[in-house]
């Protein structure tokens, strides 16, 4: 009897299921394929739909585009001075956003302003990065007395508020008061707190078993260092960037605001149209008001992508899914 039935269900087209194949002949096949994305991916997409950080990025090409674009469109300088067109108010025939005392045309200072901002912000990066990194490193890797030689200056420098060395430093090399200038002194004095969060996150990261199996098969110190502890910090280094960053422009708007940032007849960044127009903000609003605004979008930009890159190098935040 049972050979009949197997043969009769053979014969009507129903095979019997084998265990780990797919069924077919009527029966629907389907197929489930995961694709693993790598952390970098993961973290793409963390920031790419994370809203507040899209928001500052968007803002942020915007200054971009108005600062390095507008001025090729505009097709006017800061320099050009106008006597018959001084302190007049914004709407004016050619002077959207007005014109300050001598007849220059405010819209052309933001402009130029805007770039020499993010210029300052550049240079202090580009100098204040390394120096952090390096001695983060060397004092969180090698311990012992390299961390006490070097965190002790760091504390040492630590002692006296940032702003007051700034100052000092500003008040003794009159020349240095150009935007070049004053992204070299932000940067050289802008990286103390970078080297405590390398050197924190290098004590933690050199007990690992990765870092024990690398010092095991020969790895030199260098290799370790920079292959596998510097990559793993890496979401640290970016967050900071971008924080430090916003710091930089706040501190040179307040060099500038106390007399020891640019200056200069030719020489103008959003700090000094701030300080400039200070004097003349009830008189002459836009002059201060416009400056201002366009350094706090900045600003809130900045910190806007750093808060969205923080959300996406936290593995543990499930505010959006990767």
């Amino acid at each position: 009897m049972a050979t009949t039935q197997a043969t009769q269900d053979t014969a009507g087209g129903v095979l019997p299921a084998t265990p780990g194949a797919p069924q077919s002949g009527g029966g629907v096949e389907r197929e489930f394929t995961v694709k693993a994305r790598s952390q970098r991916q993961q973290i793409f997409r963390r920031f790419f739909r994370n809203k507040v950080g899209m928001t500052g990025l968007v803002m942020f090409v915007i200054l971009l585009v108005f600062g390095f674009i507008g001025p090729l469109v505009d097709g006017k300088t800061y320099d050009t001075q106008n006597s018959s067109a001084q302190s007049v108010p914004p709407g004016t025939a050619g002077y959207l956003l007005g014109s300050d005392a001598i007849g220059r045309d405010l819209l052309a200072g933001l402009m130029q302003g805007v770039q020499r901002s993010l210029f300052i912000v550049l240079l202090f990066v580009v100098i204040a990065f390394p120096l952090g990194l390096l001695v983060g490193a060397l004092a969180g890797y090698f311990g012992k007395w390299v961390d006490s030689l070097l965190m002790r200056v760091v504390d040492l420098i630590l002692t006296v508020p940032l702003l007051v060395v700034l100052i000092v430093v500003a008040s003794n090399f009159p020349s240095s008061r150009t935007p070049l200038g004053v992204g070299i002194i932000l940067g050289l004095f802008g990286w103390l707190d970078l080297a405590r969060i390398v050197r924190s996150q290098f004590l933690s990261l050199r007990e690992k078993e990765y870092v024990e199996a690398a010092h095991a098969m020969g790895a030199s110190n260098s290799r370790i260092i920079f292959k596998h502890l510097i990559p793993n910090t890496l979401g640290s280094l970016i967050v900071w960037t971008t924080l430090a960053a916003a710091t930089a422009i706040t501190l040179e708007a307040a060099l500038t605001y106390l007399g020891f940032g640019v200056n200069g007849a030719n020489q103008t960044s959003l700090g000094r149209l701030v300080s400039d127009g200070v004097q003349a903000a009830s008189t002459r609003p836009w002059l201060f008001y416009y400056p201002g605004i366009a350094l706090l979008l900045i600003v809130l930009a900045i910190n806007l992508i750093g808060d969205g890159i923080r959300d996406a190098f936290d593995p543990s935040n499930r505010r959006v899914r990767a």
